[in-house]
């Protein structure tokens, strides 16, 4: 009875790491799956929600604006086409993390997505 007790308890302790390690699994199997490369039309997607983002009035929060921002740096940084759409993206991501952020800045950064976003 002891041995049994025994193998029970040991089953009861593996399951809650087994389980943790199957959410861990699955949770990194869908977070990657918007990590394959970026077309056009994504990036573009995203370069006109952060231009969205930005012309509108933000009250109490701008927090859509870095949102927007860190999604369009994202998607650059995975971009298929430009080299330089690519280079831009660690930038505008980290800019997007952040809690404040020059629009100068922005704009200068933003050159290549918006020449891109233009010739397609």
């Amino acid at each position: 009875m002891r041995n049994t007790r025994r193998a029970a308890t040991a089953r009861t302790a593996r399951t809650p790491a087994a389980l943790l390690s199957a959410a861990v699994v699955a949770l990194g199997a869908v977070a990657g799956c918007g990590g394959g490369p970026t077309s056009r039309e994504e990036l573009c997607d995203a370069y006109r929600e952060y231009q969205k983002q930005v012309s509108r009035p933000h009250i109490l929060s701008n927090e859509k604006v870095f949102d927007s921002l860190r999604e369009l740096g994202e998607a650059a940084e995975r971009y298929e086409g430009d080299d330089s759409v690519r280079a831009a993206g660690p930038a505008l991501r980290k800019m997007g993390e952040s809690d404040s952020y020059r629009p100068a800045e922005a704009q200068m950064r933003l050159r290549p997505v918006r020449a891109e976003c233009r010739t397609g």
